[in-house]
C-alpha cells in the first residue's frame, strides 16, 4: 500500500498506467455506449453477448456459453428464460448426455443478430480509430497475450 501524502494522496501511483484500471473503464466505457445503442433492439449486453456466441459458435452447452458470454450460471440462467420466452433461442436436452442442455439461435434470434452485429461493428470501428492497420494487429496481439497471462494465473 503506497503511503499517503498531506492531502491524503499517494504520490507514485497513477491509475491511467495500471492496465485494469484502464482495461476496466474501457469495457465500461464499451458496455455504455453500446446499451444506448441497442436499446431499441431490446437487447441487454449480456442478451448481446449471447446471440453473437451462439451465432458464431452454433449450438452450445449451458456452460459454454457462460465462458463465451462471460457469465456467471445463475445469470445465464435467467437471460436464457428471457430469451426463450422472446423466441430468440431454444433449449434443448443433449442426444448424447441428458444432463446438459444445448442452447441455439431461433430464426427470430437470427434476426436480433443481423440487427446488433453492424451496430457492434460501427463501435468497435470507432474504438480503433485513428489506429493502423499494424497498430490495431500490435494492439490486438497484445491484448490477447494480457488475456492468455490472465488465464494462467
Amino acid at each position: 500500500m503506497a503511503k499517503q501524502d498531506e492531502q491524503g494522496t499517494a504520490p507514485g501511483i497513477d491509475l491511467e498506467r495500471m492496465p485494469s484500471f484502464l482495461l476496466n473503464h474501457i469495457v465500461h466505457q464499451y458496455h455504455r455506449v453500446l446499451q444506448s445503442r441497442l436499446k431499441s433492439v431490446g437487447a441487454s449486453t449480456l442478451k448481446m453477448r449471447i446471440v453473437i456466441s451462439l451465432k458464431i459458435y452454433g449450438r452450445l452447452t449451458v456452460n459454454e456459453l457462460c465462458g463465451y458470454a462471460i457469465a456467471e450460471q445463475p445469470t445465464m440462467s435467467r437471460a436464457l428464460d428471457s430469451l426463450e420466452k422472446q423466441k430468440l433461442i431454444e433449449r434443448q436436452v443433449s442426444l448424447e448426455d441428458s444432463r446438459l442442455r444445448l442452447v441455439s439461435l431461433t430464426p427470430e434470434g437470427q434476426k436480433v443478430f443481423d440487427k446488433i452485429h453492424p451496430e457492434i461493428s460501427r463501435v468497435n470501428d470507432s474504438m480503433m480509430a485513428g489506429f493502423s492497420a499494424a497498430e490495431r494487429e500490435i494492439f490486438l496481439t497484445g491484448l490477447t497475450r494480457v488475456l492468455a497471462n490472465l488465464r494462467q494465473i
